[in-house]
């Protein structure tokens, strides 16, 4: 069992909580205002252990995943203070102002403490809840340093993903930020629609053909 704090109580925040509590973790949800009617349908709702500030809930936790609004996360770590220090942190937000070049928060996450992962910012919500296309399993793609990485692994395969890891450094997390700017394209700009997850083919998932063995 993993303690989580999964810090905002939106569409994002209680997908993951619901699937990491029917895993079997301990979640509690983070939230400005956790005795809020909306907050506390959120925690029935996810069947999450309870609610409460933001500061608190990193306090009484290992992992800390943040999801809320990408234009609210500066602020967000300033009033954690030094709660987030020694840490596992999943940045799941996307900085997405007109201009943005940079979607992520990585580096002010690390700047406080945390050892930092960019992990859920490449799909929607929808692919968090059911991460399987018929037979198959979706990946998700995350980026971040190699200590934390079995945590944060069992966590993305807990929702039923199949974890692949992109590596460490800013050209890894450039890449989680192509991949979802990839995904909102393809997702509203082309009209693919938000059901879209990533499926990464290698030579293990190829299957010999007996009769063409001998070509």
């Amino acid at each position: 069992m993993v303690k989580i704090a999964v810090l905002g109580a939106g569409t994002v925040g209680r997908t993951l909580a619901a699937g990491w509590v029917r895993a079997g973790h301990r979640v509690v949800l983070g939230s400005r205002d956790p005795a809020s009617e909306r907050v506390t349908a959120a925690v029935a709702e996810t069947g999450a252990a309870g609610a409460a500030e933001h500061a608190e809930a990193v306090s009484a936790c290992d992992v800390v995943v943040v999801t809320v609004p990408g234009d609210q996360v500066e602020g967000l770590i300033g009033a954690l203070g030094g709660a987030l220090a020694g840490r596992v942190a999943v940045d799941a937000t996307n900085h997405l102002a007109p201009g943005t070049t940079v979607l992520h928060h990585v580096d002010a996450l690390t700047a406080a403490g945390a050892t930092t992962f960019r992990a859920f910012c490449t799909t929607g919500w929808e692919q968090m809840a059911r991460p399987m296309f018929g037979t198959e399993r979706c990946d998700l793609p995350y980026a971040g340093p190699d200590a934390g990485r079995t945590t944060v692994d069992g966590l993305v395969a807990d929702l039923g993903f199949r974890p692949v890891w992109l590596g460490d450094g800013p050209d890894a997390l450039a890449l989680a930020d192509a991949l979802a700017r990839l995904w909102f394209q393809l997702a509203f700009s082309r009209g693919w629609g938000r059901r879209l997850g990533w499926r990464l083919l290698s030579a293990d998932d190829e299957t010999t053909v007996p009769e063409a063995a001998g070509r």
